[in-house]
């Protein structure tokens, strides 16, 4: 091997070194930190329960909660059906529903042109049940065209909002024991006015607790029911409708992953700019150190052998 291509592939295994370092440094650090607020935590709940004596166990649990707390979630599902009888359908659902606790928040029976049925129903069944209560309507179709159930965490809403909560009650009771103290009229109308503003706060935050509660407790089902007749014609398969909407819903699916591309895509732009930079800046040094290398020594030596 010569020494031209011994200087060539020492410059490509130092750029190559140089590239996996700047890539690897980052993920490096990153793993470091969870490493460190792992250790920490692990740390804490060792104290807690060494400084606790016969009461340890119950501080770790308390810990332990406040740690990972349970995850509050909403389930979601749709359903289309398609069905004998739209009405006895829907009926029968209906009673399903009594029979698992549930709720109807609506339901809409339309009489098409041309004597064709068709039925919605929004309801909601216990989060618990919500695999069964699916079964069992889907033994009422005569098959089922689709079926989704979603699922949308919300355990950081709930806590901000009971954490709010409990802040609103403490300064509900501050505002109560000022207005034990107050001496004046004056005084006793602020204190009131700034106590109002306080109990119509914790009532407005109580009713968004409420509902978030039933909404993770009591999963909502949209059900679609088609008759059958309209669904499938003699011999031929014929739904426009029913392929006019699936392909508006992947439309609207599709506009809305280009969108969040997009957006990610123009939040990182900084970043990615800041790499694009940081790898053409050590690939431009090492290009020119290697360079200056083979003009000062390795080019020289060659001439000089080449005589």
């Amino acid at each position: 091997m010569t020494n031209r291509r011994k200087a060539l592939w020492a410059v490509a295994a130092v750029m190559t070194l140089l590239v996996v370092t700047a890539i690897s440094i980052p993920n490096m650090l990153r793993s470091r930190k969870v490493d460190q607020s792992v250790s920490f935590s692990t740390g804490s709940a060792a104290e807690q329960q060494g400084a606790g004596g016969g009461g340890g166990g119950h501080k770790i649990a308390v810990y332990a909660q406040l740690v990972a707390p349970d995850k509050k979630l909403i389930h979601n599902a749709e359903l289309e059906l398609v069905v004998g009888d739209v009405r006895a359908a829907a009926e029968q659902i209906r009673k399903l529903v009594d029979l698992n606790h549930g709720e109807i928040d609506k339901l809409e029976i339309r009489d098409a042109t041309g004597g064709s049925v068709s039925a919605t129903l929004v309801v909601r069944v216990p989060a618990s049940g919500l695999e069964n209560a699916l079964a069992e309507f889907k033994k009422v179709a005569v098959r089922t065209e689709r079926e989704q159930v979603s699922t949308r965490d919300v355990s950081r809403d709930f806590y901000d909002n009971e954490a709010h909560m409990r802040n609103l009650r403490a300064e509900e009771q501050q505002y109560l024991l000022i207005m034990k103290q107050a001496h004046t009229v004056k005084d006793t109308l602020e204190v009131s006015e700034k106590l109002s503003d306080v109990r119509d706060r914790i009532e407005r935050l109580q009713a968004q607790i409420q509902l978030m509660t039933h909404d993770i407790e009591m999963s909502v089902v949209t059900v679609a029911l088609t008759q059958e007749s309209d669904a499938r014609a003699p011999g031929i398969r014929w739904r426009p409708l029913y392929n006019a909407k699936v392909a508006v819903r992947d439309l609207l699916e599709g506009l809305g992953d280009w969108v969040d591309s997009m957006v990610a895509i123009l939040i990182k732009l900084p970043l990615i700019v800041l790499w694009t930079l940081t790898v053409g800046v050590i690939l431009w040094v090492v290009w020119q150190s290697g360079r200056s290398v083979w003009l000062r020594f390795l080019k020289p030596r060659l001439a000089q052998k080449a005589r």
